[in-house]
């Protein structure tokens, strides 16, 4: 009979030592969670706001983080050990996903602007080529040859003074839209 026991109450340590995470990886799951909350932290103040936070208590520990000057590493040490604490307590995977939405937004920005200046270069170079930006993009055809022909020409006398960045505007405008 003892013999059973035994045998149950080994089963049932097995059982909650497989239920349990090892103390290894809850150090990993925090290390995660305070890379998420480092990565957050870094953000444009622009794409910060844009973030919704589950939780208020997380927005202000992360706006004291990015209050605390670079040379204070300890103090921000601290905050994002703080910050690492706070996040246990909220879903990580909403703020993942809006970080991987921002990232992905910005990634296809750089791919438009990179578009726009290979544009703006093969006009100038090949102002007949406008014909082939107007069939893949809408825009203003008169507008857009009037600004091929100012940039051109202010290359032309090495007087650029904003023209071929208007072109180039232009040209990003027609193909972000």
């Amino acid at each position: 009979m003892d013999d059973k026991r035994s045998l149950q109450n080994d089963e049932l340590i097995d059982d909650e030592r497989l239920e349990a995470p090892s103390k290894s990886a809850k150090k990993r799951e925090m290390l995660a969670l305070q890379a998420l909350g480092q990565e957050l932290a870094t953000l444009s103040e622009k794409q910060f706001q844009k973030i919704q936070f589950p939780e208020d208590t997380l927005r202000e520990a992360l706006e004291f983080y990015r209050s605390i000057p670079d040379k204070k590493h300890e103090a921000r040490r601290r905050q994002m050990q703080f910050i690492g604490k706070v996040m246990r307590g909220v879903e990580p995977e909403s703020l993942q996903s809006q970080l991987d939405a921002m990232k992905t937004t910005a990634n296809e920005e750089k791919r438009q602007h990179h578009q726009a200046e290979q544009w703006r270069d093969r006009l100038l170079d090949d102002p007949k080529q406008a014909t082939d930006f107007l069939n893949e993009f809408s825009t203003d055809a008169q507008r857009l040859n009037q600004l091929i022909r100012a940039a051109k020409k202010a290359r032309a006398l090495n007087k650029d003074k904003g023209e071929a960045r208007s072109l180039y505007r232009a040209l990003y405008e027609a193909i972000a839209h």
